[in-house]
């Protein structure tokens, strides 16, 4: 590995279909107009993984070493003050990196750059509608707002600052998705976020992966949303109301309950839910709102993305602040 890269790309792999893993790292090779380097690190595969490339450097991890750690030693390898992702069976645009690291070197405020994401392969509905909801966000303020929604960008397909990766203490193992933990401290630091409107990364999809199977559980991201809602407004001893006595509502509100922050009241539009006590609380209707006790933060969960919109707007008309007052979780 040379000193002279302007980026180090950090790959994990451990027993990865032979053609998925030629095709990303081909790819990634095909980067043009930039100084880069490759770590692959070989997360105790079965068949040792060797590269034939000057630009490649393969570390070996031992398989019971956790992937958390694994990541976090390809990334204390890399000699670059920027550091790109990448998966191993992922696909990447030649001019992702130039244009990726043209970015950072352009603005000193950003810490944080991606790229739009094609789902592979092309005939796969999996995760559609999440890369669809992720590519339209593009600005400092986008990333920032939706950050507790899900997961804002596609970790493979983002570049960051070695700085501001340090800034919060790397990968952090632990009962939930080790990416998005991740971005949701940087944002929490005032980390600035964007994405380039262009699709330079293909994501592949199966049944199996780690992304899916933390996505489809509900209850671990509302666990890892609440933890960092505390940390980040100061929750505990402080009123929180959750708008939205439905099924989000109500798993937003234990995952606070868990993280030390009980909700005061739930606030929900359906006329049927309001005078209900939940989780020993009483649903009010949204006029409550207006009447709320001074300094409530509001966490608005609705099942429907349509209804964050409205959600927002009930927030604002009461005099609420978004990122200050209240937050929109689902």
């Amino acid at each position: 590995m040379t000193t002279t890269s302007a980026v180090t790309v950090v790959m994990a792999a451990r027993d990865v279909e032979g053609h998925h893993f030629r095709r990303a790292l081909a790819s990634t090779l095909r980067s043009r107009g930039v100084a880069f380097d490759v770590v692959v690190v070989d997360h105790g595969s079965v068949s040792p993984i060797v590269v034939d490339d000057e630009r490649v450097t393969v570390v070996v991890i031992g398989r019971d070493v956790s992937f958390v750690d694994a990541l976090n030693a390809g990334i204390a390898v890399a000699d670059s003050d920027i550091i790109a992702r990448m998966d191993a069976d992922d696909i990447m645009h030649p001019d992702r990196l130039r244009l990726q690291v043209q970015a950072l070197c352009d603005d000193d405020s950003l810490s944080v750059v991606s790229s739009r994401i094609a789902i592979r392969p092309r005939h796969s509905t999996m995760m559609s509608g999440y890369a669809m909801w992720q590519n339209s966000l593009l600005t400092v303020d986008d990333h920032r707002r939706e950050r507790f929604v899900e997961q804002p960008v596609c970790n493979p397909a983002t570049t960051l600052r070695r700085t501001a990766f340090d800034d919060v203490g790397g990968y952090v193992d632990g009962d939930f998705p080790e990416d998005y933990d991740l971005f949701l401290r940087l944002l929490g630091r005032g980390h600035r976020f964007i994405k380039l409107p262009v699709v330079h990364h293909g994501w592949r999809q199966h049944a199996d992966q780690l992304t899916r199977a933390h996505s489809t559980d509900r209850d671990t991201l509302a666990r890892l949303k609440a933890r960092h809602l505390v940390a980040d407004f100061g929750l505990v001893g402080r009123a929180v109301v959750v708008l939205g006595a439905g099924k989000e509502g109500r798993r937003i509100s234990r995952a606070l309950r868990g993280a030390g922050a009980a909700p005061m009241a739930f606030v929900d539009v359906d006329p049927s839910k309001v005078g209900r006590v939940t989780h020993d609380v009483v649903v009010h209707g949204t006029g409550w709102l207006a009447a709320r006790p001074a300094g409530a933060f509001v966490v608005g969960a609705v099942g429907t993305s349509g209804a964050r919109g409205a959600v927002r707007a009930q927030c604002v008309n009461v005099g609420l602040r978004e990122d200050e007052d209240f937050v929109v979780v689902a």
